[in-house]
């Protein structure tokens, strides 16, 4: 690790990660289900397999129809998740889940259960791989022509996450600075991941006065880093700070059993 230098604390567990996609054509409509849970992460030995359990309501006022499958997914240079579908990715594991069923109808109100077994092949290297299970509205093209509803369809894609063996969780803050995101200042925290399976970031980051006040006391997001990728985490603050000269500290936790910790001045001028 070059970036950072390293403090050490007590351990910590993995978090779930999360991705939600909900697409309407010809325009943007409203979902009216639900699934639960909205992610997964299973530690699965090589040869080993498990079953699980979606739970899916149509808290629609009438039936609707619903088609479940796996795809793949990456995460796009600005941050976001992209759903691609058969397009191969490195830490793929879509092609070891089995959903069913995979097609089905729904009443109003009713709940239904969509079990997926993941089967993970006895070759497989000790890593973290990723995938998801998308649901889908099916268009009522009869009612649509009828005028009686509006053709469109909802996803909601659900992120699974397989971690084979014991990869090691390898990472570095590479540096942080103070910038915008989406137009509000924030501090821009450059992380890399540089081991064979995913981590979250947590932390702190702690900015003092010339006086040695404490002026910001900042939580990290919580945002997932792909194996053997970069990304640029943003942490909004409250308010722009005052011109004036600040020591910065960061504190970024990637499930480690230290922290990575990172000291900076910085000068903010009028």
């Amino acid at each position: 690790m070059s970036g950072a230098r390293i403090s050490f604390k007590g351990g910590k567990l993995f978090q779930l990660a999360a991705v939600l996609l909900a697409a309407a054509l010809p325009a943007r409509g409203q979902i009216y289900f639900g699934i639960s849970p909205i992610r997964a992460e299973h530690r699965i030995k090589p040869g080993g397999s498990l079953t699980e359990v979606f739970l899916i309501r149509n808290n629609d006022a009438g039936p609707i129809r619903i088609k479940v499958y796996g795809e793949n997914w990456t995460i796009r240079d600005d941050g976001t998740a992209s759903f691609i579908g058969e397009t191969p990715t490195t830490y793929s594991s879509k092609d070891w889940i089995v959903i069913n069923p995979q097609d089905f109808r729904m009443n109003p109100g009713e709940t239904k259960s969509v079990r997926y077994t993941i089967i993970v092949p006895p070759d497989t290297p000790p890593g973290g791989y990723h995938s998801a299970i998308s649901f889908e509205t099916v268009p009522d093209a009869s009612a649509a022509s009828s005028g009686n509803r509006m053709l469109f369809t909802g996803k909601i894609a659900a992120a699974v996450y397989v971690i084979a063996g014991r990869p090691a969780v390898e990472g570095d803050l590479i540096d942080f600075s103070l910038g915008e995101k989406n137009g509000q200042p924030a501090f821009l925290l450059s992380v890399e991941n540089t081991g064979r399976t995913h981590f979250r970031t947590r932390g702190k980051i702690r900015a003092f006065a010339a006086s040695g006040e404490k002026v910001l006391d900042l939580e990290i997001p919580d945002d997932v880093l792909l194996p053997e990728s970069r990304k640029s985490v943003a942490c909004p603050l409250p308010r722009p700070l005052d011109p004036g000269s600040y020591r910065v500290v960061c504190e970024l936790d990637i499930g480690r059993a230290e922290l990575l910790e990172m000291e900076k001045t910085i000068e903010v001028i009028q």
